[in-house]
């Protein structure tokens, strides 16, 4: 993912984890992507920037485009056939003497209250109002080093056997159902494994699932304690991890085995590369994915909202964006993404092609905005596989209704056989993207 302007750091979390299989399936790391250093001073965000546009948008009788102009469609989170949490119940396990244990409660009380940031991420997907939110402080150590097997282990003792946790005043823990989560706070100085990578390397947070007995399921989410980011304290790193995946296990509560919405649809799947699929990953490179809500106060991440998108508003929800812009690539080629047909442009190694580009905001902006695109193995830290120019430039400017030409050379071919194409818009902080695929035949 693209570095957040707030965090100032890179901040990781996986959307799911392995079922416990002997093969674990492929990790999508929701921050893994390095700082891309697209920044606004390096777009050319000054008006000098080559404005290479073209304004042949439909105009009304006063000669001013509508709000958003025409332009390509942003992709859909798909429900692949999965439950999602209609009465979700949290079940929060922290342990005894961490210190940031009464703020971790505190925290999921108001989330579970809140009247704009539970209903805005999740209500359009099905997912309801949390019925209970269950605290429970367990008064041992975890162990220095943990695998995500061990997770499970743990968690199936609490639940079955002679193991089993009691809980204060006698009860047993929570049984699993289909709206329980089991949301597991590490302390300090414990680090996991899960899928070849480490807590607080590969990821900071992940949630997944696993079959308990039967046809029960236990889906539950761990969150670790990394230093904290950059110009936040410890308990909103914390909050902002926690809150992604709060929301990702609600819309897909059994990612491994009965994945709901685990990703966008198939025609739009080159977004999903980066960082994920899942409503949380694909808002979790945006620049102004971290806010603070009214009613929680605590760090939060917006997510994605298929309503908001298919409107042409900011799709990462709530309160996000306004105006909100971007720069759209239509696309008339199917590329083979991962075995699936997803929308891309077809270019040889070597070869040049070209795309156009639709701008659009939904509503007056400041000014133009910036627009620069790259290839996500560059912005990565590999090797660069595209080369992308506005008429000879860097990048361009434009505005609501403004067309753009892209000129794409393939300098070499992407893992899989196609590369992905990062088109960045920028106007101030605020830095929406545009992802495609690009196939070499």
């Amino acid at each position: 993912m693209r570095t957040s302007w707030l965090l100032g750091g890179v901040f990781l979390c996986a959307c799911s984890s392995s079922s416990g299989s002997s093969t674990p399936p492929p990790i999508h790391i929701d921050a893994g992507m390095k700082d891309t250093g697209v920044k606004a001073h390096d777009a050319g965000a000054s008006h000098d920037a080559t404005h290479d546009a073209t304004h042949d948008a439909p105009r009304d009788a006063a000669g001013d485009v509508g709000y958003p102009a025409p332009h390509a469609a942003m992709p859909q989170v798909v429900n692949s056939g999965g439950p999602v949490m209609t009465s979700p119940k949290f079940v929060i396990i922290t342990f005894a003497g961490d210190a940031l244990a009464p703020n971790i409660d505190d925290f999921a009380d108001k989330v579970a209250a809140s009247s704009t940031y539970w209903h805005g991420t999740t209500a359009e997907y099905g997912v309801g109002p949390v019925a209970s939110v269950l605290h429970i402080s367990v008064n041992e150590a975890p162990p220095p080093t943990l695998a995500d097997s061990d997770v499970q282990t743990w968690i199936t003792g609490k639940l079955s056997g002679p193991e089993a946790g009691v809980l204060d005043g006698g009860a047993p823990w929570p049984q699993p159902d289909t709206n329980t989560l089991y949301m597991v706070y590490y302390p300090d100085n414990v680090s996991i494994t899960m899928g070849g990578g480490s807590s607080c390397d590969a990821f900071y947070g992940y949630h997944g699932d696993y079959l308990l007995t039967g046809t029960t399921y236990v889906t539950y989410s761990v969150v670790a304690r990394c230093p904290p980011f950059p110009m936040t304290t410890a308990i909103d790193s914390v909050t902002a991890i926690a809150s992604h995946e709060l929301v990702e296990a609600a819309t897909d509560p059994l990612a491994i085995d009965h994945p709901a919405y685990l990703q966008p649809d198939t025609a739009d799947i080159a977004w999903a590369v980066p960082a994920g699929g899942e409503v949380g990953d694909l808002c979790a490179g945006y620049g102004n994915v971290f806010y603070q809500p009214t009613d929680v106060p605590y760090l939060l991440q917006r997510t994605w909202s298929n309503q908001a998108a298919a409107a042409g508003h900011d799709p990462c929800q709530p309160e996000g964006a306004v105006p909100y812009f971007n720069a759209s690539v239509v696309f008339t080629d199917n590329v083979v993404v991962e075995n699936f047909n997803a929308k891309g442009v077809k270019i040889p190694v070597g070869g040049t092609g070209t795309v156009e580009v639709e701008l659009y905001s939904d509503g007056p902006t400041s000014g133009p905005w910036t627009i620069q695109a790259s290839d996500l193995s560059g912005l990565m830290g590999g090797a660069e596989e595209l080369e992308a120019t506005f008429g000879g430039q860097s990048t361009a400017t434009g505005v609501n209704g403004d067309k753009l030409t892209l000129t794409i050379k393939v300098l070499q071919q992407g893992s899989g056989g196609y590369e992905v194409l990062w088109l960045q818009s920028t106007l101030g902080q605020t830095m929406p993207v545009w992802l495609g695929a690009v196939g070499t035949p």
